[in-house]
């Protein structure tokens, strides 16, 4: 087994790859929240207004999400870059 440390975390690659992880989890969520099992706001809505609250959940949540893990990261790098110990992951290599 090799340990690693992880000194930074790359931002720019967080900024292409998370945005459509928290897109398609915020749909799901919005599904369970607008049209499974409603809140009590959302069962008193109709069916137009249930696909555009949908909508603008994923946009909120991609959104804020996103913004969320920018700010971690950077935050983690500002740390480490004062500390100079990152975090340390044991990697394993394996045979397929």
């Amino acid at each position: 087994m090799a340990n690693y440390e992880v000194k930074s975390v790359g931002v720019v690659s967080l900024i292409k790859n998370f945005p459509l992880v928290f897109a398609l989890l915020g749909a799901l969520i919005g599904i369970f929240t607008f049209f499974l099992f409603p809140t009590d706001l959302a069962a008193n809505l109709g069916f137009g207004a249930r696909i555009l609250s949908w909508l603008i959940f994923i946009v909120l949540y991609t959104a804020i999400m996103s913004i969320g893990v920018v700010v971690v990261a950077w935050i983690y790098n500002f740390v480490v870059g004062r500390i100079g110990k990152g975090a340390i992951i044991n990697l394993e290599q394996t045979e397929e």
